[in-house]
Parts: C-alpha cells; structure tokens; sequence
C-alpha cells in the first residue's frame, strides 16, 4: 500500500467519524483501524475478503457503519459476531470498545487467518478468533450478537433470533426488508428496534430482542 492511499483512508475514516457523530476515538485506535485497513488491502490482493477497498468507500461503508452500532451496546460485557468475514463490524467496535470481551466467528479458515493477524498485530487483546461453525457455538453466553453480512441469511438468522435469551440482544446491520422478513415470523416473540444508518438510503442497524 502507497502512502497517499494510507493518507487518504486516514483522512476519510477522520471525516467519516465526524459526520456519522461517532464518539472520538484517540489517535492510538485511529491507528489501529489504520492498521487493520492495511492489512485489509494487502490480503485482498491473494483472497477475496471484500469487495470495498478504495480509501472513501472502506472508511464510510465499512469503519464507520461498523463504529456506528458501537454506541447502541456500549453497556454489554460480551459480543459474538457472526460471520465476522473481514472483521466488520466485529473490529472497529473492538477498536471503539477496549472493555467489550469481542469473540469474532468465521467458519472460513482463510478469513480466520487473517482476523487472527489483525488481532495479534493491531493488537487487540480483548478479541478472541473462532474458526468455526454457528451451529457448533453455544451463543446463549453472549450479551450481544452481531450480524453485517452473511450467506443465506433469509435461512440462518431464523434460528438465531429463536435462539435469543431473555436479556440477549441480536445487532443485524442491513436492509429493512430483511427486517419485515423476520419480523413476519417473530412479530409476537420479539421487539426490533430500527436505527437508520447515516447517510445510507436503505440500511439500517436492527436490534431484536425477547418482548
């Protein structure tokens, strides 16, 4: 990676952080996600981690949504993000959050690698790598779930808000048609509540949780 491209992922992500109205982040975890962004990038170039790699779309579409649902479960002890991929939004928070016990779930072992780097090289201690499958996870022990982008999500996260505990809460990041899709077969079980995403037109974050 270029240093004009590191600049410049800097410099958006600063923006970003000012227009979405995320809480500061010190100059240290602006670093980190610096860090993560190029590692990133220089993975990209052997496997397919995500298709948003340009310095203004990484920065808003995939540091800031993902710093965005931060503030909305900034009380919780522990989170299990599922399907975490490329680390979204499972590092950024963990970025944001120093105090929130972050496991980052990823069945595919070659991401799985890759979220084991960022974690060893940002550093980020309070992150723990499972290569693993959902259905082989006990996630009743989490405060917090969290889900940005999976496969077969119309099917996979049925089960997953069937699963909720009293008291547990479920962060899905996506479209509202998803949303009406799940709550059509949860309406009376489950409470949803819908955060817009800034400057996006259909996303949101979507919070369920056991009436």
């Amino acid at each position: 990676m270029s240093l004009s491209q590191r600049d410049a992922f800097e410099s958006e992500l600063r923006r970003s952080i000012l227009r979405f109205v995320i809480e500061s982040l010190s100059d240290g975890q602006i670093n980190q996600l610096v860090k993560h962004y190029e590692l990133l990038c220089k993975w990209n170039q052997r496997f397919n981690l995500t298709r948003i790699t340009g310095p203004r779309e990484a920065a808003t579409l995939n540091y800031a949504e993902s710093l965005y649902g931060a503030r909305f479960i900034a009380q919780a002890n522990t989170m299990l993000d599922i399907g975490s991929g490329a680390g979204f939004p499972a590092i950024p928070i963990a970025v944001a959050l120093p105090q929130l016990a972050v496991t980052v779930l990823e069945a595919n072992q070659k991401k799985s690698l890759f979220l084991t780097e960022a974690k060893f090289e940002l550093p980020l201690p309070n992150v723990k790598v499972m290569n693993a499958r959902l259905e082989d996870v006990d996630s009743s022990e989490y405060d917090v779930l969290t889900c940005r982008a999976i496969d077969r999500a119309e099917t996979m996260l049925p089960s997953v808000i069937s699963g909720l505990t009293d008291g547990q809460r479920l962060m899905l990041y996506c479209a509202q048609e998803l949303v009406d899709k799940l709550l059509s077969q949860f309406y009376a079980e489950f409470n949803v509540e819908p955060y817009k995403i800034p400057e996006s037109e259909g996303r949101l974050i979507a919070i369920f949780s056991r009436n």
